[in-house]
């Protein structure tokens, strides 16, 4: 199999591609047509059409959890589940309970993730995780206003990249500037609140780590628009991890259930709570 081929669109008869933008003045602009794109699309505007309640503050504490609130859907050893917490289990930030169960936290961030201490999770994170600063990329080529010189590619590299470009490109229309910004809050956040919840990091710690997420999430609209952000730093992650595209439709629908999930849910997504820094000033 070719490089490129993990990528062609199942054949779909009949199907009705949504209107998106207008994409002619950009530059090397050239996205797969993996149908992936059509889902979101589909999916924005279900999210929209639902409705979700006008903005209202909350504080900074309850913000950074609904932030790592995909990370709160998913069973971790010694930190406990949705059904065994209370009602403000979203817009919370646990602890593990006694030291044995931090310690099961602790081994299972170290056996799964790499991560033991604040260093690892720093560098875990910014490895592994954080795919924005490549999505940024394409878009400086899309726009004429290149971040740097593709002739210092080997070929391997340039392959890879134009590969990663065309791929994003069909989110383009889409999340434009926001890219896969709410993938990198969303996973990241999310393992400051573990390593928080099993002591790796002190409330100082989190705070400070957590800070720059906070800023970042201000350029979303509302739960719905991160939502979709989400989705697409999701596909754009397993796409780097070498899915192909029957994986990326099934991962797809897992990753739709848990941003339903939460936007369905009056006390995470679905309230409308949000933490505006500016509004505190």
């Amino acid at each position: 199999m070719g490089i490129f081929d993990r990528f062609q669109k199942q054949s779909k008869a009949d199907e009705a591609k949504p209107e998106v933008p207008d994409t002619a003045q950009l530059k090397d602009f050239y996205p797969y047509d993996t149908g992936l794109s059509q889902t979101i699309l589909s999916l924005s505007a279900e999210f929209r059409e639902n409705g979700l309640p006008a903005r209202k503050p909350c504080d900074r504490e309850q913000f950074i959890a609904l932030l790592a609130g995909i990370s709160s859907l998913r069973k971790t050893p010694g930190i406990p589940a949705p059904d065994q917490s209370s009602q403000s289990y979203f817009t919370t930030l646990p602890r593990c309970a006694s030291p044995e169960a931090e310690a099961e936290c602790r081994a299972h961030l170290v056996k799964i993730f790499g991560i033991a201490d604040k260093q690892s999770l720093m560098g875990f994170c910014s490895r592994e995780i954080c795919c924005n600063r490549q999505y940024l990329d394409f878009v400086g080529f899309w726009e004429g206003r290149p971040p740097f010189d593709l002739a210092q590619l080997n070929k391997d590299a340039l392959e890879f990249f134009q590969t990663a470009r065309d791929f994003s490109a069909q989110f383009y229309p889409i999340v434009k500037h926001h890219g896969y910004l709410a993938w990198d809050i969303s996973e990241c956040v999310g393992h400051l609140r573990t390593a928080y919840a099993c002591g790796i990091l002190t409330r100082n710690e989190l705070d400070e780590m957590a800070e720059y997420w906070i800023e970042q999430a201000q350029v979303f609209e509302n739960w719905a628009d991160f939502a979709v952000s989400v989705l697409c730093g999701y596909l754009y992650w397993d796409f780097r991890n070498n899915a192909k595209l029957p994986e990326l439709n099934k991962g797809l629908d897992l990753w739709t259930q848990l941003v339903r999930i939460l936007l369905n849910d009056s006390a995470a997504w679905g309230s409308g709570m949000w933490y505006t820094p500016n509004d505190n000033v």
